[in-house]
């Protein structure tokens, strides 16, 4: 069964319940293994690369402020082991090193890392764009693209377009 057929039956077990497809998610982090598989080809029917591909951030805190329903966990959604959280008093459930970490894959000391550097935060059913607080592009030609587009809605709020490199793949 697919990942994406997975997250559409896996159970979230607190917060507001439902699936995982019943939310919008969040890596706590760069450099995902999504994005290791877009780039080197492993997604079947995708193959522009990485620069078309941009982040939204945002952080618990403010989405907690707005009243949004989240759920967190500590490790991919769709694995056995996975934690599920609502309360952000357990961030400290997730492993920050990992989920900061430019290299994790799994060693002989702990096969566990590409579990734990997958972990996510989920909110219910959409966020506002108004918590988005920056995008992060991977050079200059991404963030005119993206500034461009924003431009087409400028009575809408405006997040930072940041060029940031060093949240992709060399």
């Amino acid at each position: 069964m697919s990942v994406q057929a997975q997250r559409r039956i896996k159970q979230i077990t607190c917060g507001s319940g439902g699936v995982i497809h019943d939310y919008v998610p969040f890596y706590f982090g760069p450099l995902s293994v999504m994005l290791l598989n877009l780039k080197t080809g492993r997604v079947s029917g995708y193959d522009e690369g990485q620069e078309p591909l941009i982040y939204l951030v945002t952080t618990a805190q403010i989405v907690q402020d707005a009243g949004c329903r989240f759920v967190f966990s500590d490790g991919h959604g769709v694995a056995a082991m996975t934690q599920w959280f609502e309360d952000l008093a357990m961030l400290d459930q997730v492993d920050w090193g990992v989920v900061r970490d430019r290299y994790w894959m799994d060693t002989s000391t702990d096969n566990d890392r590409k579990r734990r550097k997958q972990a996510e935060f989920l909110v219910r059913e959409s966020l506002d764009w108004s918590l988005i607080k920056q995008i992060g592009v991977q050079n200059i030609a991404a963030k005119k693209r993206v500034e461009a587009v924003l431009s087409l809605y400028n009575y809408r709020f405006q997040p930072n377009v940041s060029v940031r490199p060093e949240w992709y793949y060399y």
